[in-house]
């Protein structure tokens, strides 16, 4: 192997500067002052407000900080966006070092393969407001459809799960099934049946009803409080049961394992996935599962940027947030250092953090917590990891029309065969031999490998691509078969760089996950905090889409956004927020529900 590495539910919620205009006549970095860090030079240096009470500080540029952004510029803001590395946050794509060759763009690498299903509302409409060249309905355009999810099972047939609704299929569409494809997911169906005890499958679909007709008094008091793990019994119950319905469902999912997360994690998002495959509550033009037809900088990150420059905002890339200093109650400066290293001193009137969990830990202070206790419960919340690893392919491989979860993977593989849905030509990077990119996920670092039998933590970046690479391709190479995936074909590969000191003991990810484990959503803080101009943005704080995800962090942006538009006094519209669609004809079911958890009494399917 050639190695690189470098709108109806109800809410739950009581390196180079590239500059916009005028962020340095608008006085918004101060001075440097040698000698001093932290909170401390932040007071040292000259605090300077403009009278207009429209300066706007966000900090960090992933999608809460640009969904934010958005939503400000369009109602008269003036913002700046300071980003430590590069506009996306995790969405980002960053080409691999030394791939480019006779004057083509670098591979491209991500973070994580990013799919949009039909139930997202708040990002769609955002992408709808991000002019691109060609397209109508700006960046949503570039959404196309993907028709499948393969299970694939090592030494055992594979099932495909097809998502025909809604109707119309758009023309070009790939098919669901072949028949190649339809007759191992009967012979898989069967089998699983076979494997998973009858009175197991009902337990399960019983599990099931329940949550869907829980009230959401009871979602949050009672089943953000139980592992789904300990929700579907898995202790007491066959390993079928376990791989295909407790684990295997939630792979795809953030980083998420059945013994920590919470049940009403799993629930909602499981709930707001069967509607969508049903072809429900999806947005306008929306199906269960859709992915961009290019990497996600060219077909969404980027036309953002561009838009919000057009707009006024100024972009400061490669310049990180360091402190705040409070005074009077208020957030009256933040040090920010620059991409040398140098640190500035930023004043404006309004402070939006939306950097990701365990850099806002970092960022509020004790007198921040002092002014809004809130704030601790930062320090109380959880994440994990989930990295992406690139294998480019000398051949297109279309192994299915859409996603793969390989079920059987001891880390909890999952990936994506990307040419088939993009419309540039793969050629066009790189050395101009490359034809796809078969983008994995590894959500399970902790567990051993099923050949080398160490950890992902433990390997060495070639020893994780090895690894990972052999767990494919037993699940997808069946016995008597002609091989799907074979060593030739492997160009090279490339892991997420944000796993540092790998195959040490002081390997980490720059780039965790928010994990919802047991009563996670009582303990995120909300957007608006008791400091009157500092505000919260990102997929951690408290949203009503429970997990982390592109949505959520949206939704989080807009959180944040009308929060700040309050405090100003903003009298114009604010930014919409659209909930999870759940069928109305549960509700009688839930009121029941929600009387009975009034009364202190079990659900009524609960055993």
């Amino acid at each position: 192997m050639t190695e690189h590495h470098d709108p109806s539910r109800r809410r739950f919620l009581g390196g180079v500067a590239a500059v916009g205009a005028g962020a340095a006549a608008a006085g918004l970095i101060g001075e440097s002052a040698p000698g001093l860090r932290g909170e401390a030079r932040a007071q040292a240096l000259p605090v300077r407000r403009r009278a207009s009470g429209k300066n706007v500080a966000i900090f960090g540029a992933g999608i809460a900080g640009l969904s934010a952004a958005l939503e400000l510029a369009e109602r008269g803001f003036q913002v700046t966006v300071y980003e430590r590395r590069q506009a996306g946050g995790k969405a980002r794509v960053f080409g691999v070092p030394g791939s480019a060759k006779g004057g083509r763009d670098p591979l491209p690498a991500e973070h994580g393969f990013r799919f949009f299903p039909g139930f997202y509302h708040n990002l769609p409409d955002s992408m709808r407001r991000i002019p691109f060249p060609g397209n109508a309905n700006g960046t949503w355009d570039n959404l196309t459809r993907a028709s499948t999810y393969l299970g694939a099972r090592k030494d055992r047939p594979d099932l495909t799960i097809p998502f025909p609704f809604p109707w119309p299929i758009p023309p070009g569409t790939p098919p669901f099934l072949t028949p190649e494809s339809l007759t191992a997911t009967i012979v898989s169906g069967l089998e699983s049946l076979g494997m998973i005890p009858l009175p197991e499958i009902l337990y399960f679909a019983r599990k099931g009803v329940m949550y869907v007709t829980s009230c959401d008094e009871r979602r949050i008091g009672q089943w953000d409080h139980v592992t789904w793990a300990d929700y579907l019994g898995t202790a007491t119950r066959s390993k079928e049961y376990n791989t295909l319905l407790a684990d295997g469902l939630i792979r795809n999912l953030a980083a998420m394992k059945s013994s920590q997360a919470s049940t009403h994690a799993i629930g909602l998002v499981g709930e707001a996935t069967l509607w969508s495959v049903l072809g429900a509550g999806n947005e306008d033009g929306g199906s269960v599962d859709r992915v961009l037809h290019g990497a996600t900088s060219e077909m969404l990150i980027d036309p953002w940027v561009a838009h919000l420059k057009s707009l006024g905002v100024a972009f400061k890339i490669g310049w990180s947030a360091e402190s705040f200093a409070m005074a009077n109650g208020t957030v009256a400066s933040a040090v920010v250092s620059d991409p040398q290293g140098a640190e500035h001193t930023v004043a404006a009137d309004w402070f939006l953090s939306a950097v990701p969990l365990e850099r806002a830990d970092k960022l509020v202070n004790s007198a921040m917590r002092a002014a809004d206790p809130m704030l601790d419960n930062i320090s109380k919340l959880r994440n994990d990891w989930m990295n992406g690893l690139m294998f480019f392919l000398k051949k297109r491989l279309d192994i299915t029309p859409g996603h793969v979860n390989y079920w059987d993977s001891t880390w909890a593989l999952t990936s994506i065969s990307e040419a088939q849905f993009w419309k540039r030509d793969f050629s066009t990077y790189g050395d101009g031999t490359v034809k796809d990119n078969l983008s994995a996920i590894i959500s399970d670092w902790n567990s051993p490998g099923m050949f080398n039998k160490k950890t992902a933590k433990e390997c060495t970046p070639k020893e994780i691509a090895e690894e990972a690479w052999a767990q494919i391709k037993a699940h997808l190479n069946k016995p008597g078969k002609p091989p799907v995936l074979t060593d030739d074909m492997l160009h090279t590969w490339y892991l997420d760089p944000g796993i540092t000191n790998p195959g040490t003991a002081n390997v980490s990810s720059e780039d965790p996950l928010f994990i919802q484990t047991l009563g996670a959503y009582e303990t995120r803080p909300t957007a608006k905090t008791k400091i009157e101009n500092f505000f919260l943005a990102g997929d951690w704080v408290r949203t009503n889409l429970y997990v982390s995800t592109m949505e959520t962090a949206n939704e989080g942006g807009r959180q944040a956004a009308n929060a700040l538009l309050d405090a100003a006094g903003y009298a114009g519209k604010k930014a919409t927020l659209t909930d999870l669609w759940v069928p109305p004809a549960f509700d009688d079911a839930k009121r029941v529900d929600r009387d009975r958890y009034a009364k202190g009494q079990k659900h009524v399917l609960d055993d």
